[in-house]
């Protein structure tokens, strides 16, 4: 299970402020993409290459590139990179 909390409108979107995903591993690419799917819009506003991705480990990069997996237990947080203040 991999715990994603959603800032600002990706949260909106999907409804909630933390989803949680089974999976044992994930690219980040398909981590958004798994979060877009859950989105009650047809186009939720937030993609691979406009979301920020934060580990728990301090960590940070945009999905779309970074070839990065990430594990069950640990959290990341979505940024859009729209978030406001």
């Amino acid at each position: 299970m991999i715990s994603v909390k959603c800032l600002g409108h990706i949260g909106t979107s999907v409804g909630s402020k933390v989803v949680q995903l089974d999976a044992d591993s994930l690219d980040a690419a398909e981590l958004v993409e798994r979060v877009r799917a859950i989105s009650k819009e047809d186009d939720p506003g937030f993609t691979k290459y406009n979301t920020l991705v934060l580990v728990e480990d301090g960590e940070a990069f945009v999905p779309a590139g970074a070839g990065r997996t990430l594990t069950s237990g640990q959290k990341v947080v979505l940024i859009p990179f729209s978030h406001g203040g």
